[in-house]
């Protein structure tokens, strides 16, 4: 999980979501309200962006969506909950079908799940290896077992995306190599598998964390350099 940056409203929400939502209200309030009208929030602009600002990943387990669903349009905040936030811009974010079912309509602050646009969500989960594991705060603590982050199809994404890193940067301890071939090959790292457009980022940046914590020092210098 990682932290998420809110992108521009879409046009179609700045030119429809009000009347979107008093329709939305007052066909609830008649039970008049149709499936089209329900889910308007499905617009393929706001799902366009959507896709942007969260690089295409669900927004709570990182997993690229084209890899494992089409991915559901996710009210932070549930619309049963509140459904004056059914077309609020801020509510909305892209989740996986299973993050998206396990989340289903609890309330965020009541169930101290982790807001990734409000919080910084390495300050309540981290990884070892390819497992998830909790800070120790409720926000982590939740999220973790709420989410099922650690959900065995998950364990195994993560371990494959694992095995391929490591793969990597062994050719960092590669003596046969130049040493400005080494700094680019971590470089190249950093700037592609780490960044935040990679599925699995944050466990990636750690994995890379830990590998060269236990670097012999001069090397540590020397790729740093």
């Amino acid at each position: 999980m990682i932290r998420l940056k809110r992108g521009p409203k879409p046009h179609i929400l700045e030119e429809k979501g009000e009347e979107w939502k008093q329709t939305l209200l007052q066909k609830l309030h008649l039970g008049t309200l149709s499936p089209t009208e329900k889910n308007r929030y499905r617009h393929p602009d706001i799902k366009a962006a959507l896709v942007t600002e969260t690089h295409g990943k669900c927004a709570y387990c990182e997993s690229k969506l084209r890899h494992i669903h089409h991915g559901d349009v996710e009210h932070v905040y549930p619309k049963s909950l509140n459904p004056d936030l059914t077309f609020d811009w801020e509510n909305l974010t892209l989740a996986c079908e299973i993050c998206n079912q396990n989340k289903s309509d609890r309330d965020p602050e009541h169930s101290q799940i982790i807001d990734a646009y409000m919080d910084e969500p390495d300050q309540h989960l981290f990884f070892l290896g390819p497992f998830i594991f909790a800070t120790g705060t409720p926000k982590g603590v939740s999220t973790r077992l709420l989410l099922e982050l650690d959900r065995a199809e998950l364990i195994e994404r993560r371990k494959e995306r694992l095995d391929k890193i490591a793969s990597i940067l062994s050719n960092i301890t590669r003596n046969d190599l130049p040493i400005e071939v080494r700094k680019a090959i971590l470089r190249n790292l950093r700037e592609t598998d780490a960044s935040n457009a990679s599925e699995y980022s944050a466990m990636v940046r750690t994995a890379i964390s830990e590998f060269l914590r236990h670097l012999p020092t001069e090397l540590q210098t020397a790729i740093a350099a």
